[in-house]
């Protein structure tokens, strides 16, 4: 079994991706999927993309993926149709500057509505119709879209209310697991028959039971054998994105020890040079 690692930039929100890069590369990271929050990286800025696309490849750093922005009125779910809209928009112009960089994955969030008090069956019913005309986009555009599974206490936070959406959409849309996010609710075995082989891409992180920590792997009480165990059964060939907190320790060092932690716990083997 080949597992192929990479790291979320999104994980310092405040920081300028180009900022740490660098310190990524050190610690040996080789590929990375793209955060977007609005002080690390716009991709509705050109000349942004284009410079960091040049760092990517001075450094060596392949950018495999991109996380769709969201949150606010971005919300694929939303009742209000420009919301929708603007939720459908921003996360082509993000698959546009990843394409421009030579990357092919989107990660994308059902929606971040809490569970209680919400119209759960609309909800979900307008999310898959929005997943629809994304996937359909995306194909054009020769990129993966993915669903990522949310936290449980969320709007398809359940394997049923996950399953409602996922059934509706074409069979080239992934998903993304969240270890955290599924642990979490103790649904990981739910969403692992949800998801099926359609699983493509899978944010590793651990917590301490109660929040999403976003912590190291191996750092809280996530069974890493149990996960590692699923995954080889499913076959699964796809990246392993270490989607983890900000750290008060030198990037280098913080993920650094990282990525030796995470290739222990998954039994790590020769990488791919394959990406996208």
């Amino acid at each position: 079994m080949t597992w192929r690692f990479a790291a979320s930039t999104g994980c310092c929100v405040h920081v300028p991706v180009l900022d740490m890069l660098e310190g990524l590369q050190q610690a040996g990271v080789t590929a990375v999927e793209l955060g977007t929050p609005p002080h690390h990286f716009d991709p509705w800025d050109h000349d942004h993309v284009v410079s960091l696309g040049a760092r990517l490849h001075q450094l060596g750093i392949d950018p495999i993926a991109i996380h769709a922005p969201f949150g606010g009125q971005l919300d694929l779910s939303s009742p209000d149709r420009h919301h929708r809209h603007a939720a459908i928009g921003a996360t082509l112009d993000a698959a546009s500057a990843l394409r421009e960089i030579g990357g092919s994955r989107v990660v994308v969030h059902v929606t971040d509505v809490v569970r209680n008090g919400a119209n759960v069956d609309e909800r979900l019913a307008l999310c898959a119709g929005s997943l629809r005309v994304l996937a359909r986009a995306c194909a054009h555009m020769d990129v993966t879209l993915l669903v990522e599974t949310p936290l449980p206490h969320l709007i398809g936070g359940r394997p049923d209310e996950f399953a409602s959406v996922i059934r509706r959409l074409d069979r080239r849309v992934g998903v993304c697991f969240d270890t955290s996010h599924t642990t979490l609710g103790h649904d990981w075995d739910g969403f692992v028959a949800v998801a099926g082989d359609r699983l493509m891409h899978v944010h590793a992180n651990d917590h301490r039971g109660q929040f999403d920590d976003h912590l190291p792997p191996g750092d809280g009480v996530i069974d890493w054998r149990h996960i590692r165990a699923t995954l080889e059964h499913l076959g699964f060939s796809g990246w392993i994105v270490l989607e983890l907190s900000c750290p008060t320790a030198p990037l280098r060092e913080y993920m650094g020890g990282a990525l030796t932690r995470a290739r222990h716990l998954f039994g790590h083997v020769e990488e791919s040079a394959e990406v996208g």
